[in-house]
């Protein structure tokens, strides 16, 4: 099962930039790092350093954490506060254009990703299954969008979509609004929602077009 890894970094005021060119300098020592599929930071829309990977395993995910807190170690200079991380298996999720390895190299995207809501618990099953089969089916066919998925971080969701464009999410925004009303039956308040465009991240695998049971290296 795959695993997804989300880390929120407070900055310092005014030193957003001088983490971002720190960021940048070090995310091609990810590159080769077993298991490790996507990588990507930006900063967000509650002026934070935000950063998530991708892994092929929990294992893969734990085995490198140490070889991730050498690479970013640099970024103690810029913070206010430690790092808000949450990570776990990713859930469901769907990929509505195929992004191949290497692919779209040095365009950048535009993500939308919500934390901190709690599932009710005995909906779980229910939720997922209107998520992946109501939600993530529906959005097929919506211009700009790339892929969308969740992750259960331990009696928590985080959700993450991905736009080729700021003007398609927010083309998006009557129907996600729609969606966050239908997804008060499957949760017990509502998410922190943070956007943010990308302009650093790298892709180690191939994600084709599909449900996330068809993604692959």
């Amino acid at each position: 099962m795959l695993f997804f890894r989300l880390t929120l970094v407070p900055i310092q005021e005014g030193k957003m930039e001088d983490a971002m060119s720190f960021a940048e300098e070090k995310v091609d020592e990810f590159i080769g790092i077993p298991g490790l599929l996507q990588v990507a930071l930006c900063e967000n829309s509650d002026g934070q350093l935000m950063s998530w990977s991708t892994w092929l395993s929990e294992d893969s995910m734990n085995g490198s954490s140490e070889q991730l807190a050498e690479a970013l170690g640099g970024l103690k200079d810029f913070v206010t506060g430690p790092p808000e991380i949450s990570f776990g298996p990713m859930t469901a999720g769907q990929q509505y254009v195929n992004i191949m390895k290497g692919d779209r190299e040095g365009q950048s995207f535009v993500v939308r990703i919500g934390y901190g809501s709690e599932y009710i618990e005995e909906k779980y099953d229910e939720g997922m299954d209107w998520l992946q089969n109501t939600v993530y089916a529906g959005y097929e066919g919506t211009e700009g969008l790339l892929g969308a998925f969740a992750v259960d971080v331990g009696g928590k969701f985080v959700t993450l979509s991905n736009w080729d464009s700021q003007e398609a999410l927010d083309a998006s925004l009557e129907s996600f609004q729609q969606i966050m009303a239908d997804a008060q039956n499957y949760i017990k308040s509502p998410p922190t929602i943070v956007t943010g465009e990308c302009s650093i991240w790298r892709n180690m695998a191939s994600f084709p077009a599909g449900k996330l049971s068809d993604w692959s290296k």
